[in-house]
């Protein structure tokens, strides 16, 4: 790497740090309109995403459904409790369950190129705690025709019934009430954790929840108005061969002010002797801030910037960017519009910006059942913008 190209990063990470320097966002970041700027009361990753724990499936009933039948009062019914209710409600033993199914119609330059049904998710996970240790996984069932969005967390190889798949698995032990430490194939700890597995701060930084995990061991910290959690990465073992696998860190501090208000920072740096794009040994980074707001009773604004950079061995340094910008309004109850712009410069010469806009309604019907539609716009440098068109459901235990 030239120095040019190391004293930009560096200087970028300065004055980041400076600007925003010491929660992460949930898998609905937006939950922080009502008042939670943190996740580890609500799901067992302290970062949020995956298993929910009693107090968070009681709140996903009463704040995130519009209809819960057999409620009383201000205590969810059993629909939303493990299993129906018949695990009861024990932070020992947690036990979930995701199916995620969809469809999309594709279309480039006004044309309709593809459509097809999608499977996205067929998994079931639990967790384990016994006084301060902690063991906790998934394994579910990806179809062929999904590959692109699940061969990195594949456990089986290709086959054409499809594959076994294992998106985290890990152990951890908590120090204390504030310091866990868990190691395993995790969440990568960066950014907003936002369900829009292919967004472009997600897809780019590689940091989604769909299959972007990575083995490693990881240290968080919750604190009363502030939290973070670094990983040191080891490489993502279900990916072969070992050139393709990448080492490093990714790591996140967040500030909450008050309980409407968080702004974070994220930093990641990863080297691979084959990088999965460019084939070339990469030391590939990302470094940005991220922010969530409940500007309004319903009203959730989420933001987050980062700046990308990649040396690429024997192949001209990059410096980029991308960057989101979602507004979330809840109508009543369960129902919500979302929009979201989005751009994308890798920082390749000559390239221009590639930009994005998402227009989104999801409806939370019943624990734990979900609906949402997606129109999603995009251009593309040299080639005629495209638009997708993407219905989906959601059943979870």
């Amino acid at each position: 790497m030239s120095a040019r190209f190391l004293a930009t990063v560096a200087a970028v990470v300065v004055f980041l740090v400076l600007l925003a320097a010491p929660r992460t966002a949930n898998a609905y970041p937006w939950m922080i309109k009502h008042g939670y700027a943190g996740c580890a009361q609500c799901h067992a990753d302290p970062s949020g995403a995956g298993l929910l724990t009693p107090y968070g499936r009681a709140q996903s009933a009463l704040l995130l459904s519009s209809f819960d039948p057999g409620a009383k009062e201000d205590e969810p019914s059993d629909l939303s409790r493990q299993v129906f209710g018949a695990l009861g409600d024990r932070d020992s033993v947690l036990v979930g369950g995701w199916v995620r199914n969809g469809y999309l119609w594709n279309y480039s330059g006004g044309k309709l190129v593809d459509d097809r049904f999608l499977q996205m998710r067929a998994d079931l996970g639990a967790q384990l705690k016994l006084d301060r240790f902690r063991a906790s996984a998934t394994v579910g069932y990806q179809r062929e025709e999904s590959v692109a969005f699940a061969q990195r967390a594949w456990v089986s190889d290709a086959a054409s019934w499809g594959n076994i798949v294992s998106r985290e698995h890990w152990l951890g032990v908590d120090v204390n009430d504030e310091i866990l430490i868990r190691a395993g194939r995790l969440e990568l700890p960066f950014g907003l954790r936002n369900i829009e597995h292919t967004s472009f701060v997600r897809a780019v930084t590689r940091t989604d929840t769909n299959q972007a995990q990575q083995h490693g061991i990881a240290v968080s910290l919750n604190h009363e108005s502030w939290r973070g959690e670094a990983q040191a990465i080891l490489g993502n073992f279900q990916v072969r061969p070992d050139a393709f696998r990448e080492r490093g860190y990714a790591a996140y501090l967040e500030r909450a002010f008050g309980t409407h208000a968080a702004l974070g920072v994220s930093s990641l740096v990863t080297y691979a002797a084959a990088d999965l794009d460019s084939l070339a040994r990469t030391v590939r980074q990302a470094h940005g801030l991220f922010a969530r707001m409940g500007i309004a009773e319903r009203v959730a604004l989420l933001a987050e910037a980062d700046v990308l950079a990649a040396a690429p061995k024997n192949h001209p340094n990059t410096v980029g960017y991308v960057g989101l910008l979602q507004l979330d309004g809840e109508l009543t109850r369960g129902v919500h519009l979302l929009a979201t712009g989005e751009a994308l410069r890798r920082g390749a010469t000559g390239e221009n910006p590639t930009w994005g806009t998402w227009l989104s309604a999801a409806w939370f019907v019943i624990p734990h059942v979900d609906v949402r539609a997606d129109y999603i716009y995009r251009t593309s440098a040299g080639s005629p913008p495209t638009s997708t068109i993407l219905f989906q459901g959601h059943l979870y235990l």
